[in-house]
């Protein structure tokens, strides 16, 4: 599967066609959106994790991969504000490309006023 066959199909169509029957809760969603980041179609890992964010089980893990697969879907204003969110929920690791979307795209800059963790961050330049 490639990225461009996103734009042909929704998950649920090519979950369907390829499986015969769609998954039925948050968690079964999360493995979806897996093993289609494994395949590297970031597309419709952006659409299968939309099951999963508002899940507590499976939300934390959920940013995670949405902020990647923005990251690799060529979007990195929304990468970077999912990468912060996903921070906020506790992936202390996602600093890391964070950080390295922030220095790589000076223009691009965090609101004033986002939180992570109770803390305000400042949009001065480090």
């Amino acid at each position: 599967m490639t990225e461009g066959s996103s734009s042909v199909r929704g998950v649920k169509d090519l979950i369907f066609e390829k499986v015969g029957f769609l998954p039925k809760d948050a968690v079964s969603w999360l493995y979806v959106a897996r093993g289609l980041y494994k395949l590297k179609d970031y597309h419709h890992v952006i659409e299968a994790v939309s099951f999963c964010l508002r899940n507590e089980k499976t939300s934390k893990e959920a940013q995670h991969l949405l902020a990647f697969s923005l990251l690799n879907t060529g979007q990195p204003e929304q990468a970077a504000a999912a990468f912060l969110k996903s921070v906020s929920l506790g992936n202390e690791s996602d600093w890391q490309p964070l950080v390295e979307l922030c220095i790589e795209n000076p223009k691009m800059q965090l609101r004033k006023g986002t939180q992570i963790a109770g803390a305000s961050v400042s949009t001065r330049r480090i």
